[in-house]
């Protein structure tokens, strides 16, 4: 019998929580309506590592074991999944490679939702889609929260004063067609942006400037217009190593889009930057661009998501490695030769 598969300490952050305890009955059956029902067998593969997500699972009865394989290195269980855990988002929302594969640990029963099908309900389904997108992407968001938290080792964060307020002013006409190259606004035509202007703020920053979000006065979703903001440790003593800079079209606060408290965060500014400010009304259930604003945040939180786990990786391998040296260095011992 095969060696069980080592669980890695990632399992404390992935899958992000229950989708099903999320969404109201009606919208729960909505979203079964669109999938179809998968019976797995002890053993079975359900999805391989690195292959295309074109659908994403919700785990209906059974568990499934949340396996990475990484070059040079023992599998590693991440995490077992149970019944109302969501699976698959992240391949779904940001069109990348399966970041692990799935394989059922016991006799399971899956449901399957297409990536058409989810894209049909969450863009043009109405009140129910725009309910079933927010709550994805507030998964997304609890993973990422979990995962910057489990990289830098944080345990309780001393409190943070809200940010002081922005010079923000009315937006020029041109930006709207500066607009058309963002994902975010991809689709809308040039109209639709002209009569969203009034919504937005704008707001200039100099290359090195230190800001923190949300603002104490205007909470609102900020996204980045031109430059680039890099997240910055509490004390302002440095970058946070393992969370991505966010570049034109991120969002660096988006807690009113999804309804939740907003966490203060400090920000460096890395380069000239131009931030734009949308009033949350935008993201409102009855707005004609709540759909594809709230399905390019959750597209953009699985983006930073990815990201921040492969920088997380990154610098978790690399401490792994200089550990010994480090501890022979101490004992007077010089370091092990390079494999060849």
């Amino acid at each position: 019998m095969a060696a069980p598969a080592r669980v890695s300490e990632e399992g404390r952050i992935l899958p992000g929580g229950n989708l099903l305890d999320k969404l109201r009955a009606d919208d729960r059956a909505r979203l079964f309506e669109l999938g179809r029902q998968r019976v797995v067998e002890e053993g079975e593969e359900v999805v391989r590592q690195g292959t295309v997500g074109d659908c994403l699972f919700v785990v209906e009865e059974g568990e499934l074991a949340v396996v990475r394989a990484l070059p040079g290195d023992e599998e590693q269980v991440l995490i077992t999944a149970r019944p109302g855990m969501l699976l698959g988002e992240l391949a779904v929302l940001d069109g990348g490679a399966r970041a692990a594969s799935l394989r059922a640990v016991r006799r399971s029963v899956l449901r399957v939702i297409g990536l058409g099908a989810f894209e049909a309900l969450t863009l043009y389904g109405g009140e129910a889609g725009h309910r079933i997108l927010r709550a994805v992407a507030t998964l997304v968001h609890e993973r990422l929260e979990a995962t910057r938290r489990v990289a830098a080792c944080q345990g309780a964060r001393a409190p943070l004063a809200a940010g002081a307020a922005l010079g923000w002013s009315a937006p020029p006409a041109q930006v709207a067609g500066v607009l058309t190259v963002l994902p975010a606004f991809a689709g809308l035509h040039q109209a639709d942006l002209e009569s969203m202007l009034p919504a937005l703020g704008v707001v200039a920053l100099e290359r090195g400037s230190d800001l923190v979000l949300p603002e104490v006065q205007s909470p609102g979703i900020v996204m980045v217009l031109r430059g680039a903001l890099s997240p910055w440790l509490d004390d302002g003593s440095g970058p946070e190593a393992t969370m991505p800079a966010i570049g034109p079209g991120g969002f660096v606060d988006y807690a009113a889009a999804l309804g939740i408290a907003s966490e203060p965060r400090r920000w460096r500014v890395r380069s000239p930057t131009r931030l734009m400010r949308l009033a949350p009304s935008l993201f409102e259930v009855n707005e004609p661009w709540s759909a594809p604003l709230l399905y390019a945040l959750s597209r953009d939180l699985a983006l930073t998501l990815r990201r921040t786990t492969g920088l997380a990786m990154h610098f978790g391998m690399a401490w792994a490695r200089e550990a010994p040296a480090r501890a022979g260095a101490k004992r007077g011992l010089a370091p092990a030769p390079a494999a060849t």
